[in-house]
């Protein structure tokens, strides 16, 4: 129960429904749904650790999800560069191998299958971190990913047709053992995401 109602409020706020500053009180909540408070006090915990909402006072708030976005992105571009610049030099070729079919898993993907290719993209984020060999920027990254996989929904066709190509670009950089060539792709393909972020596209994707 509180899987569904996390994904109820969550859905609403990634579709704008419920704007930054909005008050989320467990009772209330629970009576809107009909269910206990159990379920809703679990599932306002998920948003808070995603950053979706924010705790004020014996309450939730809705945190600007815009802005938290851009800030990850931000972070995410000068460690995911690092990483691949890294990667070039130690990368296997069995790791190479395993980008390589998460690229063509996610190319096969309908552009409905949002879940799938949440997954699919977080994959192929993980094996490039895990390529340069360092746990513990993989476990930083994986943080930031929890938050970037709620927002799927925010992305038109257009823009996954280009993160696919992108992708690829990587990909055959590291074949190449470019890492400099590698680390300027991921910069592009992340801070890219923000740009579309930022633009009025993403408002129109996810149906605002």
């Amino acid at each position: 129960m509180s899987d569904q109602v996390h994904r109820y409020l969550r859905e609403r706020i990634i579709d704008g429904e419920l704007t930054e500053g909005k008050r989320l009180v467990e009772v209330d909540i629970a009576s809107e749904l009909g269910v206990s408070r159990t379920p809703v006090r679990e599932a306002l915990w998920q948003l808070r650790s995603m950053n979706l909402i924010r705790q004020v006072g014996t309450g939730y708030e809705v945190t600007n999800v815009k802005r938290e976005l851009l800030e990850i992105l931000d972070v995410r571009a000068a460690l995911e560069s690092y990483a691949v610049r890294r990667a070039a030099d130690v990368i296997t070729k069995e790791q190479l191998a395993s980008i390589a079919e998460i690229c063509d898993a996610m190319e096969k993907l309908s552009f409905t299958a949002t879940e799938k290719r949440a997954k699919c993209n977080r994959r192929f984020h993980e094996e490039l971190i895990r390529s340069a060999g360092n746990d513990r920027l993989l476990r930083l990254v994986s943080d930031y990913q929890d938050y970037f996989t709620v927002v799927q929904p925010l992305f038109d066709e257009k823009f996954i047709i280009r993160t696919q190509r992108e992708h690829r670009a990587i990909l055959a950089a590291l074949q190449k053992r470019d890492g400099e060539a590698a680390a300027a792709c991921v910069t592009q393909h992340v801070l890219g995401a923000a740009k579309f972020i930022e633009s009025d596209s993403a408002r129109t994707a996810s149906g605002r």
